[in-house]
């Protein structure tokens, strides 16, 4: 449950909360330093009317266009994300020169952690990348996939959601079960907090689970 949560991925789901109530993409990023001490976070920005660029404003861009690198060193921070990073986000950790990153979800859409061991490039970084998973990733996956049944609904294709039924089918299910009766936008309009919808979804899950 939320509490039971550190603080590093409760800044991060509260970001990816504060995206989805804001209509962008729900996925938010953090960079905490070794001290465990929060130096920014941010949030994917692609549906807010003061965004210039809606393709390229993902929350780990964001976060790391913002980061002084005249008072940090940015090998000794680590990249919290809610979503594995797409190749645009990838690269600008990597370029970044980010050392560690930890990420809750995997995306088998567009995720490219996986060059970090194909390419010979990633690899020559020795970047530390670790999956959480778990119910992080069942919150992520749930708020993100009720995020693509709205595009469903608009006529876009369905190749996203289907490779997140890949790797959690139970937050694809809770997704719709969910997006029946509009159940996330009504608490985002609410202004529910991250801690009321992620432990409402985790309860869920495991209900269904007995």
């Amino acid at each position: 449950m939320w509490k039971e949560l550190s603080f590093e991925w409760q800044t991060v789901l509260s970001e990816a909360w504060e995206a989805f109530c804001a209509g962008s993409t729900p996925i938010g990023a953090a960079l905490y330093n070794k001290e465990g001490e929060l130096i920014l976070s941010d949030r994917n920005r692609s549906r807010e009317s003061d965004t210039v660029n809606t393709e390229i404003s993902h929350a780990e861009a964001n976060a790391l266009r913002r980061l002084d690198t005249r008072k940090f060193n940015s090998w000794e921070l680590t990249l919290y994300t809610s979503m594995e990073p797409c190749p645009m986000c990838m690269g600008m950790a990597l370029m970044g020169h980010i050392k560690n990153i930890r990420y809750a979800a995997y995306d088998k859409y567009c995720g490219m952690i996986h060059l970090t061991n194909d390419d010979p490039y990633y690899k020559s970084k020795n970047v530390n990348c670790i999956h959480e998973g778990g119910e992080l990733e069942l919150f992520q996956l749930t708020i993100q996939s009720y995020y693509e049944l709205r595009h469903l609904e608009r006529g876009c294709s369905d190749k996203v959601i289907n490779k997140f039924r890949l790797t959690r089918k139970d937050a694809v299910e809770l997704a719709e079960h969910l997006y029946k009766d509009k159940t996330l936008d009504i608490l985002a309009e609410s202004g529910k907090s991250c801690e009321k919808v992620f432990d409402m979804i985790v309860r869920m899950n495991r209900d269904e689970a007995r």
